[in-house]
């Protein structure tokens, strides 16, 4: 699982390379997340690429991109009655989302202070936790397996001359693998990276 994750983030990383002569069409971002749901809590470095497919204009712009998070779990959060088992701490985000863009870093030459942008797409997230078994029925698995329809909104602010985004998404839990997981949310801080808030004189 984490050479096919290794494998997709070195993908994107060349597709970036690549396309970053056509400045208006190919966007970038680095930065942090944190997701949760009820009995989980991780943390990742989250890289977002994305291409614009269709350009309204230098200020509105239509995204095809991902959020790659690759991180570890945090603490035990699954409590019971009992001693919980040793997990890993590899966790992996990644959602592919068709997304708007309005605004701030909807394209390198928007030069204006403030975006706001939203999408849906699908998702997987994979990792492990920490799990407290109270019998032999007890159904809970120390894996978590969730993938289904996603989605992502967010704000993009002014930082000097540079440009931040304020990252909020939800993964819908559509399989049956962790029926106690219905979801996984996330919240992350972004640098968009190469995005100028004024245009150079």
């Amino acid at each position: 699982m984490f050479r096919l994750y290794a494998l997709l983030c070195a993908g994107c990383f060349l597709i970036s390379v690549a396309a970053q002569a056509q400045s208006r069409l190919f966007s970038h971002a680095i930065g942090g997340g944190l997701f949760s749901c009820n009995n989980f809590l991780g943390g990742s470095i989250v890289y977002s690429p994305r291409l614009n497919v269709i350009c309204f204009s230098d200020r509105s712009t239509l995204s095809a991109g991902a959020h790659i998070g690759v991180g570890t779990s945090i603490g035990d959060n699954y409590n019971s009655n009992t001693g919980g088992n040793s997990t890993s701490i590899f966790m992996a985000n990644i959602p592919f989302l068709l997304t708007w863009n309005y605004g701030n870093a909807a394209t390198k030459q928007a030069f204006t202070k403030w975006g706001f942008f939203m999408g849906a797409g699908y998702g997987f997230h994979n990792s492990t936790r920490s799990v407290e078994f109270i019998d032999d029925e007890e159904v809970t698995t120390n894996q978590v397996h969730v993938s289904g329809i996603a989605l992502g909104a967010g704000i993009r602010l002014p930082v000097s001359n540079h440009s931040l985004g304020i990252r909020f998404s939800y993964l819908f839990n559509n399989n049956r693998y962790n029926p106690d997981i219905p979801g996984i949310a996330g919240i992350g801080i972004d640098y968009n990276i190469g995005v100028r808030i004024r245009g150079t004189r």
